[in-house]
């Protein structure tokens, strides 16, 4: 018991310095989670609405997106887990990644992990244990939190059982999750490639998830992220789910320390290959920055052209709700019936591109973020010692990052183009994935700007940008689902172009984000770097 010595002490210090940032994202996820709560009686109370929401949600674009629905009688609450739990299960885990990867590999790039295993009478698995209670403690309050306020809003259909069945549910997920980056983090050096091998992880888990529940949801068990699914809320309260991920976050937990055991401190299991000492790579910051996001940048480029070819290859099952009703083919024609299955398509391409274009803001963000991580290390002191400008330095991660997210964002919509166009009847043409293309980028270049901005200004806070961004797509996805005030869904830059293509793109809107995005960058050149 000796290496868990002092786990309490290291554990209250953890809880003392991210007890903001815990603070801020349960707001954020139990309190959104119960408004949309509180305002689903109003939209779907009726049978009229619930049948309608239904036949959408039946569909197997909606089912790709946000998983199966019971089949027989519904109500209120079941509508209401069928769209939440899987959108709501991955902004948990994103919470829990960042908070494993700040308590894990943070400190021991920090410096603390060392200052305190050498110089104070800390067990060498104090840290790794404290990070896990944090987590644990973090989940428990936003399942605590989410079953109270849920129970609160008193939705038709719901019962005790089923609720808290539902927020434990989302909670679990979330630390398993938590727990399996605590592996990744024994196995890689440094905190960016363990965020690389979280969210490769997350995604190979969500396309599985997609993939069987639009095929043969009996298969979804293969995937951490649909066990959450099988829970079958206010019907069965089917428990084994949560006992799976919680004896999942266990065996993650017992592996995670037999790895950290067998590793020294700031060092991972997989070794980093020495590089070579002469390389037309090491010219200058745009070349080496290239040489560094290699693997990054094309692991990135063909998981998107994954997801964008995944929700494609649904695009033949979207129209069939109109094709389905003969009534509306004899009143509509061959012609409306067209129109009307494009409309629909449409819609669903302007949703996509919304979700595409968050991803493509993470994908540039975490690059432009390095302009503070290889600071924070010293790497771009070496850097600086030659003649480079810090505008030119500036410049580098900031066209490298914008481009690279502009890629991602292109390869997700046109792999969708060409994976839908080969399922459906009639193509959708070019325009339309074009035009969201555009309508989309000013958005990400947005972001990508207030992170610099951040980092240049009041680099501490730099992690607020995933607020605003989580923020800002919560307002777009939710806002009508909540009926928010116009005022408040105007904030969200989402807002003034997410019905492209279906309407045509607000240019102004578009010029006024990218003179934004060019004022905030200015604040980099004002600060000293840190030495």
């Amino acid at each position: 018991m000796e290496q868990y010595t002092r786990t309490m002490l290291m554990l209250k210090a953890d809880l003392k310095r991210d007890w903001l940032k815990i603070t801020v994202w349960l707001i954020a996820l139990a309190g959104v989670f119960v408004a949309v709560a509180a305002k689903f009686d109003g939209i779907y109370g009726s049978a009229k609405q619930i049948n309608t929401i239904a036949e959408t949600l039946r569909s197997k674009a909606m089912v790709a997106l946000v998983g199966t629905i019971p089949n027989g009688h519904l109500s209120t609450a079941l509508i209401f887990s069928s769209e939440m739990v899987v959108f709501w299960g991955l902004f948990n885990i994103i919470f829990n990644y960042s908070l494993a990867v700040g308590v894990s590999r943070g400190q021991e790039e920090s410096g603390l992990t060392e200052m305190v295993l050498g110089g104070h009478p800390v067990g060498r698995l104090a840290p790794i244990t404290a990070a896990a209670l944090e987590l644990l403690i973090a989940n428990a309050l936003f399942s605590v939190l989410t079953g109270v306020g849920t129970m609160m809003t008193n939705m038709p259909g719901s019962n005790n059982e089923g609720t808290w069945l539902l927020a434990i549910a989302i909670g679990a997920v979330g630390w398993a999750f938590g727990m399996i980056s605590l592996i990744f983090a024994q196995l890689v050096a440094d905190s960016h490639n363990v965020s690389m091998y979280n969210y490769a992880f997350l995604g190979a888990a969500y396309l599985v998830r997609m993939v069987t529940d639009v095929s043969n949801p009996d298969y979804t068990w293969l995937s951490p992220l649909g066990w959450i699914e099988k829970a079958s809320f206010y019907v069965d309260n089917n428990w084994w789910p949560i006992v799976m991920l919680i004896a999942l976050a266990f065996v993650a937990f017992v592996v995670a320390l037999a790895l950290n055991v067998n590793r020294d401190i700031d060092a991972g299991i997989i070794h980093v290959r020495s590089g070579k000492s002469r390389s037309r790579f090491l010219r200058g910051p745009a070349t080496l920055l290239m040489w560094n996001q290699k693997s990054t940048g094309l692991s990135w480029i063909l998981g998107m052209a994954i997801l964008g070819a995944r929700y494609g290859s649904v695009f033949n099952s979207i129209g069939k709700i109109v094709n389905a009703n003969p009534a509306m083919q004899k009143m509509m024609g061959e012609s409306g019936i067209r129109h009307m299955e494009q409309s629909q398509l449409l819609s669903y391409i302007s949703l996509l591109g919304i979700i595409f274009g968050l991803l493509a803001v993470v994908a540039g963000a975490m690059v432009v973020n390095r302009l503070f991580t290889e600071e924070r290390r010293s790497y771009l002191q070496m850097v600086i010692t030659k003649p480079q400008s810090r505008t030119y330095l500036l410049l580098t991660y900031l066209i490298f990052g914008t481009v690279f997210a502009a890629v991602v964002l292109f390869v997700a919509l046109f792999s969708m183009m060409a994976a839908g166009n080969s399922v459906i009847t009639h193509d959708l043409a070019f325009k339309y994935f074009w035009k969201v293309f555009i309508s989309i980028l000013p958005v990400v270049v947005l972001f990508i700007s207030i992170l610099v901005g951040l980092i240049g200004i009041a680099p501490k806070f730099r992690s607020l940008i995933w607020i605003l961004l989580g923020g800002s797509f919560m307002i777009s996805y939710f806002g009508s689902l909540m009926d928010m005030p116009k005022w408040l869904l105007k904030i969200s830059p989402y807002y003034w172009n997410k019905r492209v293509p279906v309407e045509s793109i607000n240019t102004d809107a578009a010029l006024w984000m990218l003179v934004i995005a060019v004022i905030l960058i200015v604040g980099y050149n004002k600060r000293d770097l840190e030495s």
